[in-house]
């Protein structure tokens, strides 16, 4: 019995750690990144009006030189979808953050899970 339960504690542990962390990017140069930066992101939800809805609070910060990124963001609750894209100028060394609110998925909607992508930006093709 003893057994049980300390496998349970354990279990319900790792499912409190495992929901609770914050989804972390650290991109590096490479052939399709000019220069580093990185990324935090984490599903929230927020009230609205009398409902409650979702939301992802995200951190990027520049890396040694300024870009130009886009956000790729997309949240799944239930039978509900919504995805959006955002373009920002981060400049090098510079922290920006915000709030992306799904206006259109209440919490009623089910539970949810969002993935998202941040990468550079070019407008001449590159």
């Amino acid at each position: 019995m003893k057994k049980i339960a300390t496998r349970l504690i354990l279990a319900s542990s790792t499912l409190v750690m495992a929901c609770s962390q914050t989804n972390v990017v650290d991109v590096t140069p490479d052939e399709t990144h000019e220069v580093p930066f990185e990324m935090a992101s984490r599903l929230d939800t927020v009230e609205l009006g009398e409902s409650r809805v979702y939301a992802v609070h995200y951190t990027w910060v520049g890396g040694i030189q300024d870009t130009s990124v886009v956000y790729y963001l997309s949240l799944y609750a239930g039978s509900t979808s919504e995805s959006d894209t955002l373009y920002e100028f981060l400049n090098a060394g510079d922290t920006v953050e915000g709030d992306y609110i799904f206006i259109n998925v209440p919490v009623s909607s089910g539970v949810a899970a969002y993935k998202s992508h941040l990468a550079t930006h070019t407008t001449h093709g590159k």
